[in-house]
């Protein structure tokens, strides 16, 4: 079985073309176009220029920087309450009163394929609306339902099946930005670093949520533990209204340049 599997993924790969960057950077322009005319069309035209070098400092001079901070911390506010309700699901279930038989897992169930079906219309607004207008209104709208759930723990089940479904719902646009943006914000030679850096960020965040989360729940119980996941998607959003960029439309030249 895995004799097959490893060799299935190695036709996938040989199916795979290669980068036309990669391609042109070695040299290999009539190799570039032809994968470009295979994936996008005979009707498009790959504009090659050569790119200049670019020193890993480059990520701390004005701008880059700017852009690295935004990223960690948008990250970061997007993942960390997003991280608490999969890991803890069942526990918050429970403290919200769904705690007969398996309402909790079933009530968690729901919100997980909400959350899948979230990143569905997420794809075509993205486009459609611009990057920077679906990820305000996402953030608004995550905040919204879990301010519901920090304010009125107490609330009636299917209230707060809808704050959770609102929160889990719109959660697909920001999921898809954390992955989409870093590669309209960086240039090839420096993206890698800093997605790295941005994604340490996030990631010391998700630590401390992993860990803290069920010490603060026991503490100072659910709706409290609700308002400070509200309060980190509220920061992504204000962060948001004076970083996020328009990058739609736009070419990776255009927006990963200063």
């Amino acid at each position: 079985r895995d004799f097959c599997l490893s060799r299935g993924l190695g036709d996938v790969y040989k199916r795979q073309p290669e980068s036309p960057m990669w391609l042109a950077r070695k040299g290999r322009l009539n190799e570039a176009q032809e994968v470009v005319y295979t994936v996008f069309g005979s009707d498009i035209i790959f504009d090659y220029e050569e790119p200049s070098d670019v020193r890993i400092s480059t990520l701390f001079k004005k701008g880059y920087l700017g852009r690295v901070i935004f990223m960690g911390i948008f990250i970061l506010c997007q993942v960390v309450p997003m991280y608490a309700i999969y890991t803890f699901g069942p526990n918050i279930m429970n403290l919200f009163g769904l705690d007969h038989g398996h309402d909790s897992i079933l009530g968690e169930a729901v919100i997980s394929l909400i959350f899948l079906l979230g990143t569905v219309p997420a794809m075509h607004w993205l486009n459609k609306f611009g990057r920077r207008k679906t990820l305000l209104v996402s953030l608004v709208c995550m905040g919204i339902g879990l301010l519901i759930l920090g304010i009125w723990p107490e609330a009636p089940v299917w209230i707060i099946l809808f704050a959770f479904s609102l929160y889990a719902f719109f959660s697909g646009a920001p999921g898809i930005l954390q992955w989409l943006y870093p590669n309209e914000l960086f240039p090839t030679e420096v993206r890698a670093t800093a997605v790295g850096l941005a994604i340490g960020i996030s990631r010391v965040g998700t630590i401390v949520a992993t860990y803290g989360t069920p010490i603060f729940m026991a503490a100072f119980g659910i709706g409290p533990t609700m308002l400070v996941a509200a309060g980190l998607v509220i920061l992504g959003l204000v962060l948001s209204i004076f970083m996020a960029p328009e990058t739609a439309g736009k070419s990776l030249g255009e927006t990963s340049s200063l």
